[in-house]
């Protein structure tokens, strides 16, 4: 009988996870559950993880007692090896039948794919759901995989933290997990500071409500719109404004079981240190959220906002202990700050020489001198006008403040650091020091100023060449200099420049470059795999603004150009006409253009051995191209030339009608592939039209 109101609950009570594991953690534990409940075909109604630093849960609803019982088909042998002309079963017959537990009167003969079987069929009876998700629970635990494991004390199993206990819950009946030499008891335990436990828990409404009176709330959404709310609430008794720090929020509601927000403070002689620091300092070691006096937050006020661990705690005694820690942090800064300035940037750079950029590549001091090469390069190029010694000083200092005692000690600060030891001398060179490092991210913003975009692309790209020269490439998820990441930074900047340039000519400049410095190993050929991987990030970038796959193939399949502004242009152009009939048909005639060309790369041409009008009509429609690509050097990625070579498909299309391109005259033959590959070649400058 059928009860469709079972659960299934499942809590794995560890020692401290580090928070940034939490979520993956559980996320990781449910997909594991799900796969284990499709294998053994156990239907249900929903699935929820909740993961806190001390535990893991997984609720199942909707189950029944035992899963349905199943009727299988069962298809032996072919019947002329297993029954014999007077119905008497042979050996591979009563094999068949004895290893499946089948009764002779049930066998019949079907056919198959045209030939004839025995056959037979039972029922397998359904299987008690307690039992299976017994099962299922070990395998999905042992299951949960990362490189942080470690086995603990005398435990044989390995996981990110000590597994104090497994508890498992079906029907309202504890369930007992077995796996290798784990506590698995009928116990759950409260907030640790609560010293509250309970056993024979009944339901997972019970198991919550217990949790909820012990000090801990299960739910990682809920944990955040407490902390939300008591910000708000802080906010609103102050009138002050809390840096609404969205991977701050998640990473603390990940601290705690039971968040409890707090306000601390500290001496505001610290604000004289840069406000950069001070958040430094408060989010990436402290885990506070700063405190400004507007929305705007451009000024600091002298508070933190922290989250306390539970409710069981002494709240002046936990505040206390907090601002002192932080006022020993934010004096190391203060320290360092004074003695970087009092040092000068001009003096730290010096020490670059002895740091090493990559292996095999030389310093950071021979990088920054590269970048000064391309940058110099590049304001050429993209015709800036930049005065040359802002670029060589800004070059020369770009990667400075990597030796500065402040960034030693928060490398997150590089870039930053360099701006304010230099704003004093230069602002725009000092803008560029931070501003070179820009974007971080897909969505960040992008460099402020001329001198700053050129110093950014410069420093990308020789990081970029730098690698690849290596042969450091990335593979799969493993990108440990950020390859990516750069080549998208470079994409989006000459994205905005809104320019007609290509990035194959600066790359092959960077690559040579990058060439002069290394010394021991020689891998020119890696230029084309830079190119490849170039032109798969500009695909991907373009994939995201939502271009067609086929429409970006078309462009970037038989065009070896990284012109970013070009690229965008056409797959605007092609998209405009994307639902178009005359686009479509075109595509289809390109098509077998392109196949019969496939085998010749020879396009000379010569029109004395044209003997009809459909070979002279098709010169001149590629002449008349031709000409519009000469003609108008802007439109040559535009709407206005894809319709123009729309049109040629046409006069193309009548060629095919009439002419016999394979004629047995092997000049006539070959003149007129010629002739078809000259054409191929030159609306190919667009797009290869045929993967559309």
């Amino acid at each position: 009988m059928k009860n469709n109101k079972l659960e299934f609950f499942i809590e794995i009570y560890v020692e401290e996870i580090p928070a940034r594991f939490v979520n993956e953690l559980s996320t990781s534990l449910k997909i594991n559950f799900e796969t284990e409940l499709k294998n053994n075909e156990i239907p249900y109604e929903k699935i929820f993880n909740f993961g806190t630093p001390r535990r893991l849960t997984i609720l199942i609803t909707g189950l029944d007692t035992k899963t349905s019982d199943k009727k299988i088909e069962l298809w032996g042998p072919p019947a002329n090896i297993s029954i014999d002309e007077h119905g008497k079963y042979l050996k591979p017959g009563i094999s068949f039948i004895n290893k499946n537990s089948l009764n002779k009167k049930n066998i019949a003969i079907k056919e198959k794919n045209g030939s004839s079987f025995i056959y037979g069929t039972k029922v397998q009876k359904g299987q008690l759901n307690e039992k299976s998700l017994k099962k299922i629970s070990e395998i999905s635990i042992q299951k949960i995989k990362n490189k942080k494991f470690m086995k603990w004390a005398n435990k044989s199993f390995s996981f990110v933290r000590p597994i104090s206990n497994i508890y498992a819950n079906f029907n309202k009946k504890f369930i007992k997990i077995d796996i290798k030499d784990l506590d698995s008891k009928n116990i759950i335990c409260g907030h640790r500071f609560s010293g509250k436990f309970k056993k024979n828990i009944k339901s997972f409404k019970e198991y919550e409500s217990f949790l909820n009176s012990s000090g801990v709330i299960l739910d990682f959404n809920k944990r955040k719109e407490l902390i939300q709310k008591e910000i708000l609430k802080y906010e609103k008794k102050y009138n002050f404004f809390v840096n609404p720090d969205k991977s701050l929020l998640d990473e603390v509601a990940n601290l705690t079981e039971f968040p409890k927000v707090l306000l601390g403070n500290f001496n505001k002689d610290f604000l004289k240190i840069p406000k950069e620091v001070i958040n430094s300092i408060m989010k990436n070691h402290q885990k506070y959220f700063s405190i400004f006096k507007s929305k705007t937050m451009k000024k600091l006020l002298p508070n933190f906002i922290y989250i306390a661990g539970s409710s069981y705690i002494d709240k002046k005694i936990v505040t206390a202990g907090n601002e002192k820690v932080l006022a020993a942090r934010l004096n190391d800064g203060k320290f360092f700050y004074e003695d970087d300035k009092n040092t000068s940037l001009i003096k730290i750079r010096d020490k670059i020489n002895d740091i090493t950029f990559i292996q095999g590549i030389g310093s950071y001091g021979a990088k920054s001198n590269r970048i000064q090469e391309v940058a110099i390069y590049l304001n050429k190029y993209l015709e800036m006008n930049i005065d040359i010694n802002q670029i060589k000083i800004a070059s020369n200092l770009c990667k400075a403040d990597l030796a500065s005692s402040m960034v030693y000690e928060f490398p997150e600060l590089q870039g930053t650091m360099g701006k304010y030891y230099y704003e004093n001398i230069n602002k725009d060179v000092s803008i560029a020091l931070k501003d070179h490092y820009l974007p971080k991210t897909r969505n960040d913003e992008l460099p402020s100023t001329n001198l700053s975009i050129i110093i950014s692309i410069a420093d990308k790209l020789d990081t970029i060449c730098s690698a690849f020269y290596l042969n450091l490439i990335p593979t799969g998820s493993s990108d440990p200099y950020g390859l990516r990441r750069c080549c998208i930074g470079i994409i989006r900047i000459v994205e905005s420049l809104d320019k007609n340039l290509d990035l194959n000519e600066i790359l092959k400049y960077t690559f040579l470059n990058v060439g002069k410095d290394v010394k021991e190993y020689k891998n020119e050929e890696s230029f084309d795999k830079i190119v490849s991987f170039f032109n798969e990030r500009i695909k991907n970038y373009f994939l995201e603004d939502r271009f067609n796959v086929n429409i970006l193939n078309s462009i970037l399949s038989d065009n070896n150009s990284l012109n970013v502004y070009s690229i965008k242009n056409k797959a605007i152009s092609i998209s405009s006409l994307a639902k178009s009939k005359d686009l479509d048909e075109a595509a289809e005639i390109f098509k077998r253009l392109k196949n019969i060309t496939k085998n010749n790369n020879d396009s000379d041409i010569d029109q004395n051995k044209f003997i009809n009008n459909y070979e002279k009509d098709l010169y001149k429609e590629i002449v008349r191209i031709d000409n519009f690509y000469t003609d108008n050097p802007n439109l040559t990625d535009s709407k206005e030339c894809l319709i123009e070579i729309i049109k040629s498909s046409s006069v193309l299309s009548n060629f095919f009608e009439h002419v016999m391109v394979m004629d047995n005259d092997s000049i006539i033959r070959k003149n007129r592939l010629n002739l078809l590959t000259r054409f191929r070649k030159l609306i190919s400058r667009f797009a290869n039209l045929t993967e559309l």
